[in-house]
């Protein structure tokens, strides 16, 4: 990454009191220069394709200064950045940079959880089935204001 934590902090204005940063642009340059430090990364390796194991450590180091900046708005008395907004960087920089990079791992990665979807669905219609009886079952309340016995 181009950025330290605490560079993010100044440029975002993040530990400033009262001030709101921009989330969009944040993550936006977050992710830029996520994609920049892979594409440097590998424009530097002598082998001609990328290993999955420099992705991981790129994604390692993101989720690093990710969190540092986290603990620099934390003590600057501000509430911490959400698992959300990583969330939000995850799904948008990193998926997608694995998608173009690693297209076969994306997939072993997405037959899995297809798999684990089709063996929770039994519980999680039966789970609905539950909740849907449960309503059926709640006292009501009565008509004229009297309580139920």
């Amino acid at each position: 990454m181009k950025l330290s934590a605490e560079e993010y902090c100044q440029l975002f204005r993040m530990d400033q009191p009262y001030f709101n940063f921009n989330r969009k642009e944040f993550i936006k340059r977050f992710g830029l220069d996520f994609l920049d430090s892979l594409k440097d990364h590998y424009n530097n390796q002598l082998i001609g394709y990328p290993k999955y194991s420099v992705f991981k450590n790129e994604i390692s180091q993101a989720q690093n200064i990710f969190n540092g900046i986290s603990e620099l708005v934390e003590k600057a008395g501000k509430k911490p950045l959400s698992k959300g907004l990583w969330n939000v960087f995850y799904a948008s920089y990193v998926i997608e940079a694995r998608k173009l990079l690693f297209k076969h791992i994306q997939e072993k990665i997405d037959h899995k959880k297809k798999i684990a979807a089709s063996q929770w669905a039994p519980l999680k219609d039966l789970s609905d089935k539950l909740h849907a009886d449960e309503d059926k079952t709640k006292i009501k309340p009565s008509k004229k204001g009297k309580p139920n016995p």
